[in-house]
């Protein structure tokens, strides 16, 4: 054994090189400062276990690779931040599977473009809320279903514009209503009906049949007016 009472100095020229057989154990009291001038490099045969009692600083002045052969998990009891100065790039070879106990908040200072190679599903267990400061596009290449299990309710501040290549089915199951403020036109080729909010209906067209499987009354409180070429009644 070599004791030292106070402090000790050594010095080599050169290299030094140290082998031991089986274990070593190294305590320091206090704290403890290694300096290397120039590059490090440490291998272990086995496992390595590192402790630190309270915190703990890296500082790399420069660039950082870290490669682990199979699998990593890292545990943090509390908070967690991350920082990245500039760009930051994440590439998984597989799967991931991210899951978040509470709420989660992501803010994103100018644009966001995501792409999936394939299908996308969403759950939302609740609730949902989606606001969009500005405009809003949706662009879908092949069909579109939406399945309501209850109410729907859509309002819309100024115009609106719906154009159908094709055909336009509306199904309901009890009443429709169809409510406007000033006027309603039904157009199709030379045919139009036009409904105005004074009460006035004006049927337009080329030939005009009413054709009613029981009577069909005509009221009014003031002239009925009929003109034509030739009026037949029977």
């Amino acid at each position: 054994d070599i004791e030292v009472e106070n402090d000790e100095t050594h010095w080599v020229g050169h290299d030094r090189t140290k082998t031991i057989d089986h274990d070593e154990t190294v305590h320091v009291k206090h704290d403890r400062t290694e300096t290397v001038d120039n590059n490090e490099t440490i291998s272990i045969g086995v496992d390595r276990t590192e402790k630190v009692g309270n915190n703990e600083k890296i500082s790399i002045g420069a660039n950082r690779t870290e490669d682990v052969g199979s699998n990593e998990t890292i545990s943090i009891g509390v908070d967690r931040t991350e920082k990245v100065g500039s760009n930051e790039k994440i590439s998984i070879g597989a799967n991931r599977t991210e899951d978040v106990g509470n709420d989660e908040t992501i803010s994103i200072g100018a644009n966001r473009s995501e792409s999936v190679g394939n299908n996308e599903t969403i759950s939302i267990g609740a609730d949902r809320s989606e606001s969009v400061g500005a405009n809003e596009t949706i662009d879908i290449g092949g069909n579109q279903s939406t399945s309501i299990g209850k109410n729907e309710s859509r309002s819309v501040g100024q115009g609106r514009d719906t154009s159908v290549g094709k055909d336009d089915s509306l199904d309901v199951g009890k009443s429709f209503t169809l409510n406007a403020g000033d006027s309603i036109t039904l157009v199709t080729g030379a045919a139009s009906i036009r409904m105005k909010k004074d009460g006035s209906i004006v049927i337009s067209g080329k030939n005009i049949t009413i054709d009613g499987s029981g009577a069909i009354n005509v009221k009014a409180d003031k002239n009925v007016v009929v003109k034509g070429r030739k009026i037949l009644q029977n």
